[in-house]
């Protein structure tokens, strides 16, 4: 099996860049995909660009985490007035019944300008197109769709497409404890994964899809989101010698997004 280990959120914060570099140095990581709306992402760019020749370097299109790249005036139903996004919680308290459980379906022209903008920037700030598209956090049919137009429109592959492939088995995110950062930290990640409880091994499939969210914590990440201590969880797995053990032992490939068929970019 040719496995693909994705460390989702690179630049929601410093530390968990930093803490995504250690799983790309010091272990499995071989995917990491970037927000390119946070007001650090600079300096985050700058730290792994000497890695960018053995990593897919993606991007992770977000409309629930931090400040808009288009601002208030230009995206309304996506933001608040000051410019920040509407958190997952929020933006899900407005999917009703009577807008078909999606309420940015009848705003789809503010979500895609918004997304289209953030792989500008990517494209500005790293000198070429994401090695792949990821959605963040909130997702709803509507933002599958533009991610999909959108990857095939720049000819990159995107992960919702790559999920639909029956060549790729995903063991899911079975060890996550959606709860405070207490109870992340009981998270059990090297367990679920190397007694394969997700199916993935057993499955056959010749490629894996292994999604985390490697990272150290810090003060801002706190303030972001409540997907916090798990991170340092990923890593610990990502990291640890049994994950190294059981890779070995199963005659596991690591790859990226730039190992996959060409084509498959032009069949989502």
């Amino acid at each position: 099996m040719k496995l693909l280990v994705q460390s989702d959120d690179y630049g929601i914060t410093r530390a968990v860049s930093l803490g995504c570099i250690h799983g790309i140095k010091n272990g499995g990581v071989r995917n990491t995909g970037m927000f390119a709306n946070m007001p650090w992402i600079e300096e985050c760019v700058e730290w792994i660009k000497p890695y960018l020749g053995q990593i897919a370097f993606g991007i992770d299109l977000n409309a629930s985490t931090g400040p808009s790249i288009l601002g208030h005036d230009k995206v309304p139903v996506l933001t608040h007035e000051d410019g920040t996004f509407l958190g997952s919680s929020e933006n899900r308290a407005l999917d009703t019944d009577e807008n078909g459980g999606d309420h940015l379906a009848a705003h789809a022209d503010e979500l895609e300008a918004e997304f289209r903008a953030q792989i500008e920037r990517y494209i500005e700030l790293v000198g070429k197109k994401p090695d792949y598209i990821h959605n963040h956090a909130y997702g709803t049919a509507t933002t599958d769709r533009i991610t999909r137009k959108l990857a095939r429109e720049y000819g990159v592959l995107c992960s919702v497409a790559l999920m639909d492939r029956p060549e790729v088995c995903q063991p899911g995110m079975g060890w996550y404890v959606f709860d405070g950062p207490e109870a992340q930290l009981t998270e059990d990640p090297i367990g679920y994964l190397t007694q394969d409880k997700g199916g993935m091994l057993a499955s056959s499939c010749e490629y894996g899809y292994i999604i985390s969210h490697c990272g150290y914590a810090d003060a801002d990440l706190f303030k972001l989101t409540s997907f916090s201590t798990c991170r340092v969880k990923d890593l610990e797995c990502m990291t640890s010698p049994e994950m190294r053990a059981w890779v070995e032992a199963n005659g596991i490939e690591l790859a990226s997004y730039r190992d996959l068929p060409a084509e498959w970019a032009q069949e989502q």
